[in-house]
């Protein structure tokens, strides 16, 4: 129903604008908020992908944004999926190669991946609130046409990639992805690349020389990526000020907010630290 609706509330007009900008001229927009002809960081990979849609098929900009929507759930799902996946491969190759791929294995895996779902979006607290690149069910209703939205489903993947990177492919992916979710929504980056952190200094075995060069070459792939993105300088956004003060909302009633999660998801990161000290979810949550 939040798919079809699309409530017309928050920063749906402003993306609309973006992918209507996009729709009349790829190359050269223009700023969507105003008429002035000035690069802008809501045009992202994602937002041109979606303007190229608009562009080719003539639908209507939120014909795109229900489009975008479904697609963006889509990719969260899947990376969710894909994500717990690599943590019971982990457990059930310590135990046998066998049991992964039994059906057992499977419905494990089903039930996991949507236990983790469960928890995203109702896992929080008891104080409702909307905001971009959050998962409380609140905030995803409002979110889920939006840039943020899809970059935390690429997040998944992209930590999926990491936990499985061992070949040249695997590693260059990631630099990429991990491009693109900065470029498209940097404050889930910001998470995406803590995130990343901890699934590399995480990884068991200890990553080798060779696997190291692999993760060097995607980073340096991923650091070009953003410099050459011509619709707006990202690393030009370090040096804009006032962000405090627009998040500054973010920090009120953090116990209601956030005391779900802090109780039970604390107590599970307490287990899984006393398991292994550098567990990657841990590691996660410390940095």
């Amino acid at each position: 129903g939040v798919v079809v609706r699309l409530p017309w509330a928050g920063d749906l007009g402003i993306h609309a604008a973006t992918v209507e900008r996009l729709r009349h001229d790829l190359l050269d927009p223009g700023d969507p908020l105003v008429a002035a002809d000035a690069p802008s960081p809501y045009y992202t990979p994602w937002t041109l992908l979606l303007g190229c849609v608009a562009k080719a098929t003539g639908l209507g900009v939120f014909v795109v944004l229900r489009i975008a929507a479904l697609v963006s759930l889509a990719l969260l799902g899947t990376g969710v999926w894909a994500f717990v996946g690599t943590f019971l491969a982990s457990a059930a190759s310590a135990a046998s190669a066998a049991s992964a791929a039994s059906a057992a294995g499977r419905w494990r895996r089903a039930g996991a991946a949507a236990l983790v779902l469960l928890s995203l979006v109702l896992l929080w607290g008891t104080t409702l609130f909307d905001w971009s690149g959050f998962l409380g069910l609140n905030s995803l209703a409002l979110t889920v046409s939006y840039p943020s939205t899809f970059a935390l489903g690429a997040t998944f993947w992209l930590w999926t990639l990491l936990r499985r990177a061992r070949k040249w492919g695997h590693c260059l992916g990631a630099g990429a992805l991990w491009a693109v979710i900065l470029l498209s929504h940097q404050f889930t980056g910001v998470v995406a690349s803590l995130g990343a952190l901890a699934m590399v200094l995480g990884a068991r075995p200890w990553p080798s020389r060779a696997r190291w060069t692999r993760l060097g070459a995607g980073c340096v792939l991923g650091l070009a990526l953003l410099a050459l993105w011509p619709y707006y300088s990202f690393f030009g956004l370090f040096g804009v000020g006032g962000l405090e003060e627009i998040h500054r909302s973010l920090y009120r009633d953090l116990t209601g907010r956030f005391w779900l999660v802090a109780l039970v998801g604390g107590a599970a990161l307490v287990l899984r630290a006393r398991r292994d000290r550098r567990d990657p979810l841990v590691l996660c949550c410390l940095f």
